[in-house]
């Protein structure tokens, strides 16, 4: 049965992999949101070898004012090879795109066969463990990140390292292996999507509790601290290039957000300046006016199950609402199974983390469309996709159990004792 069972996931993750493959050459180029500025910093490192000034001519747009040669750039240094490479064979723009493309195809898949591995630590039936691959790799928009050029797909492949030796951590209390497990997929992230960071921030807490959890003596604590350091220290070897490199040449700006922004308001057009774009909060309005006058969670919502193109057009119609209400349903079944205070499997501190993991991109997404632009995107919530999905499949396996009829018929029984009195 094994056996079977493992053939069966590698026949998934070749099944996700052709998809992604077909998708991408099938999409025109230039297609995908801000491809085509991404594609210049690819362009850029393939053809003089070395990573761009942020604020270079030859990527900055001229509607922006800016460019993403400020953003992390691991998995652009990476498309630029499949670039230089597609570049020796012809000089087809659409070839080429396709190229650049092949980095998002790989982090998909490559999230894939973690969400896998991830799906068999947290659920031991068969059932549940494939609705979650399947809910959390065959989402329309998850699909769509791995067919275009973009950071978000790397983000992904990153979070489903670290979340996997989240998992293995704690069960395994933090030997070795693990630590060096969570070290390389921080130091990833750090290299991939600046709102994919809340995994980074999540996982000091959830190291530090899980080992005060397992251990208090003076020997637990001094290989505490010492798989800290081994964790910090790779980290830091991973990505800690880059932000030395920020700092240097953006005089102190690590992240580079600040210069991204100084020569937004100096290069954009008017209504593309910082000070002068028309978000929420310069149009004064309220928080209810964004979230629900002008549809930020409507959209929000329908974009992270999926849009296509200028994420404007659904890529399912209203087939997303049927999506969102089996998600919805699922968190129906966890509500009821926390009124009835029933205990999960997994860690407590597991859950928490997984929770905060959610919150955090929503929140950012939100202080970046009321403060910053108004862009009620999905993609911006995609880091939150893993815990997200593992609580939506718990609350469904909740409820085919049966295991929510008896909380139902209470609340039935008290409705009629009401009526009757």
């Amino acid at each position: 049965m094994e056996k079977r069972e493992k053939r069966w996931e590698k026949l998934y993750i070749g099944f996700i992999f052709v998809l992604l493959v077909i998708w991408s050459v099938s999409a025109k180029a230039a297609t995908g949101p801000d491809e085509a500025m991404k594609y210049d910093v690819c362009k850029y490192i393939a053809v003089n070898g070395h990573l761009p000034h942020g604020g270079a001519p030859s990527i900055r747009n001229g509607i922006w004012g800016t460019s993403y040669g400020f953003t992390p750039l691991l998995s652009y240094i990476v498309s630029a090879i499949f670039l230089k490479i597609a570049g020796l064979f012809t000089e087809n723009v659409q070839a080429l795109y396709v190229a650049v493309r092949f980095t998002s195809v790989l982090c998909i898949t490559g999230m894939t066969a973690m969400v896998i591995r991830i799906g068999h630590l947290l659920f031991e039936k068969r059932k549940s463990r494939w609705l979650f691959i399947v809910f959390t790799t065959l989402l329309p928009q998850v699909l769509y990140l791995g067919s275009y050029l973009n950071n978000d797909s790397f983000a992904l492949l990153t979070i489903s390292i670290i979340i996997y030796a989240w998992i293995r951590g704690i069960r395994g209390q933090w030997d070795l292996k693990n630590s060096v497990l969570l070290a390389v997929g921080i130091g990833l992230c750090a290299l991939s999507y600046y709102n994919a960071y809340g995994y980074i921030l999540c996982s000091i807490p959830l190291f530090f509790l899980s080992c005060r959890k397992s251990g208090k003596t003076k020997e637990d604590t001094t290989r505490m601290w010492k798989m800290a350091g081994v964790i910090t220290g790779i980290a830091f070897l991973i990505a800690g290039w880059w932000f030395i490199r920020n700092a240097v040449i953006y005089q102190g700006d690590f992240l580079g957000l600040s210069t991204s922004n100084r020569y937004a308001e100096q290069y954009a057009l008017p209504e593309f300046k910082p000070s002068l774009r028309p978000n929420p909060n310069h149009l004064g309005w309220s928080f209810y006016e964004m979230l629900i006058s002008n549809d930020w969670i409507k959209v929000s919502m329908t974009s992270f199950v999926g849009l296509l193109g200028t994420e404007m057009i659904p890529v399912l119609g209203y087939v997303y609402k049927a999506i969102w209400a089996v998600i919805l349903l699922g968190y129906a079944g966890i509500a009821v199974k926390v009124l009835r205070r029933e205990k999960e499997g997994e860690s407590r501190l597991l859950l928490v983390i997984f929770a905060v993991s959610i919150v955090i991109p929503v929140a950012l997404s939100f202080y970046h469309s009321y403060w910053i632009d108004f862009q009620p995107q999905g993609r911006y919530l995609m880091p939150m996709l893993i815990p997200f999905m593992y609580f939506s499949v718990k609350g469904l396996g909740y409820i085919l159990e049966g295991k929510c009829i008896p909380f139902l018929s209470f609340f039935l029984k008290k409705g009629r004792k009401d009526t009757k009195t």
